[in-house]
């Protein structure tokens, strides 16, 4: 027999029931976080009254960030839009007169006739001006293949900015005509471009190439003089090619550029001194190391020594720009948990802070005179926001709150913990409490492992890993800063060379017993969690212990050859194996993962993008086959579109939404009680979804002083027996409404002859189906009426866990 569904219809006429719920505190969700505005690239206008800076907000329909200029004045005042569009704005400069703002957009506008019959794309980035009070954007500049960077000429006549070649007309169709008839093979690095520099008036708008260099120009500074440009360039354009960066400058007056630092290793970030005699730049520690400490360097303008600023200074510093004055480079600082802004003395001495307190500091820009400093600061309770600095004032001044709504919710106690690791070394980290935190009780712990492994935890209420949710689901959540990481000093930057897995791992366990030994975390309630080094540390734990009950690996390392072989960062691993894998084939098995799958017991989820050009998706992929093979509990879920890293809103809601399904479920021990719609809810050998609600709907002869809603829902079997499942719809289907009140249907729509209608009454539901039967799907589509005033909450399903009618899992990862 096939599965069918039978209806019996007797009229039915249901006064609802009480059911008394309780109001929840407002807790944040996935949805909340990323709905956050956040604040990026200020832009001081010289005279320091204005700062232009992005706003990046949710598009949920688009699944994106749309990013905005925003102007605020620094003597008060609320910010306001400066562009408005449905593209992006990004990189706000003012000119040097003050008359002008401009700014990166991918907006439409006109473009060139050679490219007029070609595929439609989307529209690249151009310089776009607004006078500096506001009125109309116009679009400077026209490059074929869009603005890569750009910067104002001192006398702001002109604008110097970097594009990609253009390929002549001819050769562009014919690559078009034959990408049609699909001869488009790729040979592997044959398809480059070079980097070019060029320069358009602002009042005829007439674009000149200045210079046609090489593959690989990115960052450059133009002379206080306006005519020599500095850049950095690692000649190919590879990404794996990092360590050949060198600065060069070129004199746009000759048309010919030199060379000026020859040292082994990158050297990138040139920045011009005032007077336009040296250059500053940043370059790592150890030149053969390229994660060591980054140091701040000098060179002067015709090349030659090289002066080692930040040399006294055991800190890497992640980026700096000149005081005007000359004497001074104002540079930002990884402390630790915190980034502060430094003053750095050019001849030496002591870097003095500029800001205090448990902050972290994200970008910063100075006023011509350098009396007056902006910065983008957060901390453990709040997102970023403008603050202002003034000479001889006393204090901070806040320029903008983008998110009031923040104070709306419970936020978790967040602070820095610190322990011995084994070999004595004193390891920090961030701990995130649960909210409603008690002391003396112990919690579930989740141990959120970075990527890197040069990077690091900062004590801020932003976080990729989202502490604050975890924390608002009753979880403490335990981010470790191991050895290897950066802002600590320039040993413990390289500490974990050639001991991948070693005492960096015994960092993070260490930190766990800490955590244990004091008392908050539950032993028999761990959870591991990280992306890229994070997912290879979680991979290489899980391994190594099954103290685990859970994790959950993101674009994870599996296999050290596979990521080699794969990765666009092959270079990563003899970075810090110390070698390739055919000279010493025995450290990359040794510290791979998959060396030790065997030894897993702990259920894990794998979470990684389709398009990760960093740590390959094999990676994952060898470890769900390992992992199915030998039986253990796992679920692989790819991510379409996705690179190093999820960006897609979608797709970020969907990340925590399983993650925390996961953690509750092997971590908690918790069966999950509540749904969201186009979810499959579980009971038994049978599940159903909501497929869709749709209210205000109306039927001819139906009056209502209430609210119609259809709910449309599919049942199936998950058994190869044979199965039935049979409700009574008027007492197993209900609505619960937000006073508690429970809902029976008023009965069922039908459409007939393009009519619609509703056949009042309730009757019985009836799904079945034989055994060994191809699975089909059992629709079902019910009306109720919700009286004016009420909003329709919850769905019960008899023995079926409830659905949140309001909490689409695409939009919402818990209610």
């Amino acid at each position: 027999m096939r599965k069918g569904i039978i209806l019996l219809l007797v009229p039915l006429f249901l006064s609802g029931t009480g059911i008394t719920v309780s109001a929840a505190k407002k807790r944040l969700t996935m949805r909340d976080m990323l709905a956050f505005r956040l604040v990026s690239s200020p832009a001081l206008s010289r005279d320091g009254r204005r700062v232009a800076f992005v706003v990046a907000e949710a598009d949920f329909q688009e699944s994106r960030y749309r990013t905005d200029i925003w102007v605020v004045e620094t003597d008060g005042g609320k910010p306001r839009p400066f562009t408005r569009s449905a593209e992006d704005e990004s990189m706000p400069r003012w000119s040097p007169d003050g008359r002008w703002l401009a700014f990166l957009s991918n907006r439409p506008a006109r473009a060139p006739e050679a490219r007029q019959e070609e595929e439609e794309r989307r529209p690249k980035n151009q310089v776009w001006l607004m006078p500096s009070d506001g009125g109309e954007a116009v679009q400077l500049t026209n490059a074929e293949e869009g603005v890569i960077a750009y910067e104002w000429s001192p006398d702001s006549r002109t604008i110097i900015y970097l594009t990609r070649e253009a390929l002549p007309k001819p050769e562009r169709e014919r690559r078009e005509r034959e990408r049609r008839q699909k001869f488009d093979a790729v040979v592997e690095e044959k398809e480059r471009y070079r980097r070019e520099f060029w320069s358009i008036e602002i009042e005829t708008k007439k674009a000149t190439r200045l210079f046609e260099g090489d593959y690989g120009i990115g960052e450059f500074d133009i002379a206080p003089d306006g005519k020599r440009i500095a850049y950095a360039t690692n000649y190919t354009g590879k990404v794996d090619d990092g360590k050949k960066f060198d600065i060069w400058v070129f004199s746009i007056e000759e048309g010919k550029a030199r060379q000026v630092t020859r040292r082994p290793g990158g050297e990138r970030s040139p920045r011009w001194s005032p007077d336009g005699r040296q250059i500053a730049f940043l370059a790592p520690q150890l030149s053969d190391i390229p994660y060591s400490q980054s140091e701040v360097f000098l060179v002067s303008a015709a090349g030659g020594d090289l002066q080692e600023v930040t040399r006294a200074f055991d800190r890497g510093i992640e980026g700096f720009r000149w005081h005007p004055a000359g004497r001074d480079l104002y540079g930002l600082a990884a402390l630790g948990t915190e980034t502060h802004i430094l003053r750095v003395p050019i001849e030496g001495g002591s870097p003095e802070p500029i800001t205090r307190g448990a902050l972290v500091v994200s970008a910063f820009d100075l006023s011509a005179d350098g009396r007056t400093l902006v910065y983008v600061g957060e901390d453990a309770r709040s997102l970023p926001d403008l603050w202002l600095l003034r000479t001889g004032s006393d204090g901070v001044t806040r320029l903008t709150e983008m998110n009031p709504e923040l104070r709306e919710f419970e936020i978790a106690e967040q602070e820095v913990i610190r322990w011995r690791s084994v070999d004595g070394w004193e390891i920090e980290g961030v701990l995130t409490k649960p909210v409603g935190y008690e002391p003396g009780k112990r919690y579930p712990l989740l141990v959120a492992v970075h990527g890197g492994p040069h990077s690091r935890v900062v004590n801020a209420f932003r976080q990729y890993y989202n502490f604050q949710i975890w924390a608002a689901h009753g979880y403490a959540v335990f981010a470790p800063n191991f050895r290897g990481s950066s802002g600590y000093h320039g040993a413990f930057d390289i500490a974990n060379r050639r001991d991948l897995g070693g005492k960096d791992f015994q960092d993070i366990m260490t930190g766990v017993d800490h955590l244990i030994r004091i008392g908050i975390a539950d032993p028999d309630r761990l959870g591991i969690f990280g992306g890229s080094y994070g997912g290879y540390m979680t991979n290489w734990a899980i391994t190594q212990t099954d103290r685990f009950k859970a994790a959950v690996s993101m674009y994870g390392i599996f296999n050290l050859i596979t990521d080699f072989s794969n990765s666009y960062l092959p270079s990563w691993e003899p970075d810090y194996l110390g070698a390739y894998y055919w000279d010493d084939l025995d450290i990359y098995i040794r510290r791979s993962p998959f060396a030790y799958v065997k030894n897993i017991k702990t259920p894990v989820l794998i979470l990684h993008g389709e398009a990760d050009p960093n740590t390959f998706i094999s990676n994952s992929k060898e470890m769900y086959a390992a992992l199915t093979h030998l039986g253990k509990t796992v679920e692989f879920v790819r991510y379409p579109r996705e690179g190093h890293g999820f960006r897609e809103l979608s797709h970020r809601l969907d990340e925590v939404r399983r993650c925390l399904d996961w953690f509750d479920r092997y971590v908690k021990g918790e069966t999950k009680m509540e749904y969201g719609l186009e979810e499959w809810v579980p009971a038994g050998d049978w599940v159903f979804e909501v497929t869709a609600v749709n209210s205000n709907v109306a039927y001819p002869g139906y009056a209502t002083e209430g609210t119609l809603i259809e709910v449309s829902l599919m049942f199936k079997s998950t058994s190869r027996e044979s199965q039935s499942l049979e409700l009574i719809i008027e007492r197993d289907i209900v609505v619960v409404d937000d006073q508690g009140n429970a809902l029976a249907p008023r009965g069922v729509p039908v459409e007939m002859g393009g009519a619609r209608a509703l056949v009042l009454g309730g009757g019985r539901f009836i799904a079945a189906v034989a055994a060994g039967e191809a699975t089909t799907y059992v629709p079902l589509r019910l009306t109720f009426d919700v009286p004016k005033g009420r909003q329709a909450v919850r769905l019960r399903v008899r023995d079926f866990p409830v659905v949140n009618l309001q909490a689409r899992w695409r939009e919402l990862a818990r209610p």
